[in-house]
C-alpha cells in the first residue's frame, strides 16, 4: 500500500532502555532535548539491532511556533562537525549530497527539499536526488555508488524523511548518525543499505519524521499513513535549516 514511501525509525525508539548503554540527553534552549550515543562494539550492536557508530537525536518541540530555525540550524551544524571531524577527511575532501525519497509524496521529498535550498555552485560539493526503487527499478544503494564513483567523492550526507512511532515528533525531531541509513526500510524486507559498507567511503545520514502509521495512534483502524496538517510548510522549513547547516559545513570543510 505504501510503496513509494521510503523510512526508518528513530534510534531512540527501538524499545529497549538505551540509558545503560551510554545514551545521554541533556535540554537545549526552546523547551527542547539534545540526545547522543555511540555504538562502538560489535556486542552493543547486535544487542540494539543497530549499526555501529554516533548517532544524535534533536527534539524541539515547538519549532513551528517559535522562532528558532537559526538555533537549530546551529545545533545540526554542531552534530554535523562532530560527526565529519570523527572522519579524519582531508582539507579538500569532496563530498556527494543525496536528498533520498519520493518528490512526488509531500511527506517524502524532505531530501529534494534540503538539495534544493542548498547553495549552487560549490566547488568539491555535488547534490543528487535519486528517486526510489519502485520507480527508478534501481536499487538506491547502486544509484549512489555508481555517482559517488563517478563524482569521486570522499564522504556522502543522505537525507531522508523517517517514520516515528511519537506523533508528538513529526516534524520536530532530527536524527543524525555516521551509520548511514537503510533506504526505503519501511516498506521493503531487504532495504538497501547505504553506508560505508556498501559506499566505500563514510556516508552521514540526517533523518526527519514526517510519517506515522494511524494504528500507532489507535487501534483498530484502517492502516493510513498519516503527516502534519502543516507538512508543504513544515518541509519547507526543515529543509532550509538543514541545508543552511550543511553548507556552513563545507565552507569549513573545502
Amino acid at each position: 500500500m505504501f510503496e513509494n514511501i521510503g523510512m526508518f525509525d528513530l534510534f531512540d525508539e527501538c524499545g529497549k532502555d538505551l540509558e545503560r548503554y551510554g545514551y545521554s540527553v541533556k535540554e537545549i534552549e526552546y523547551e527542547g532535548a539534545l540526545g547522543y550515543m555511540k555504538i562502538e562494539s560489535e556486542e552493543k550492536s547486535q544487542e540494539l539491532s543497530l549499526k555501529k557508530g554516533e548517532y544524535f537525536i534533536i527534539n524541539i518541540p515547538s519549532l513551528y511556533e517559535k522562532d528558532c530555525e537559526e538555533y537549530l540550524s546551529k545545533i545540526l551544524y554542531n552534530s554535523l562537525c562532530h560527526l565529519i571531524n570523527g572522519l579524519d577527511l582531508k582539507k579538500h575532501a569532496r563530498c556527494l549530497v543525496v536528498g533520498l525519497g519520493n518528490p512526488n509524496i509531500l511527506a517524502d521529498s524532505l531530501g529534494k527539499s534540503v538539495i534544493d535550498s542548498m547553495a549552487d555552485g560549490v566547488e568539491g560539493v555535488y547534490k543528487f536526488c535519486p528517486n526510489i526503487y519502485a520507480i527508478t527499478g534501481i536499487d538506491t544503494s547502486d544509484f549512489v555508488l555508481y555517482v559517488k564513483e563517478g563524482v569521486k567523492a570522499d564522504c556522502v550526507i543522505v537525507v531522508d524523511s523517517l517514520a516515528t512511532n511519537d506523533i508528538s515528533r513529526l516534524g520536530t525531531s532530527v536524527q543524525l548518525t555516521s551509520a548511514g541509513i537503510s533506504a526505503g526500510s519501511g516498506v521493503r524486507k531487504n532495504p538497501s543499505r547505504i553506508d560505508k559498507d556498501k559506499i566505500g567511503v563514510p556516508c552521514i545520514s540526517i533523518g526527519v519524521p514526517y510519517m506515522i502509521f494511524s494504528s500507532v495512534i489507535k487501534k483498530d483502524v484502517p492502516e493510513l499513513l498519516l503527516t502534519p496538517k502543516d507538512i508543504h510548510t513544515n518541509i519547507q522549513v526543515m529543509g532550509k535549516i538543514i541545508a543552511c547547516a550543511i553548507d556552513k559545513l563545507f565552507k569549513g570543510l573545502l
